[in-house]
């Protein structure tokens, strides 16, 4: 499974993920939104490394209503996930990931 998996699966169980890496923080770049509307649930947490993340995100949806059985499968592009977003983020760059994709809030510097 991929990122982009998981994010559609919680989707498609009732739930919204969000990721935001944010460039301008020397800290806590990440940022983990989770909302299940049905329950008028909302997390919100900012972690350093992309593994807490995903840490965060198996734990609070297995929390939900629903089969979340899927949440133990290996993310293969972790890593790859981690490097393109956190390269973009060491060069200034703010970007949401959601289940409707990325959106880019503030480009990163062009390469030195």
């Amino acid at each position: 499974m991929k990122v982009a998996d998981l994010i559609e699966l919680a989707g498609f169980a009732g739930a919204s993920i969000m990721l935001k890496i944010d460039g301008e923080r020397a800290t806590h770049r990440w940022t983990v939104l989770i909302s299940y509307p049905d329950l008028d649930f909302r997390y919100r947490r900012d972690v350093n490394r992309i593994d807490q993340v995903l840490g965060i995100l198996r734990n609070e949806l297995a929390k939900l209503p629903g089969e979340w059985s899927w949440l133990d499968d290996e993310i293969e592009d972790l890593d790859a996930f981690a490097e393109h977003y956190e390269e973009l983020g060491r060069r200034g760059a703010i970007v949401l990931v959601g289940g409707d994709g990325e959106q880019t809030v503030r480009a990163a510097s062009p390469a030195l």
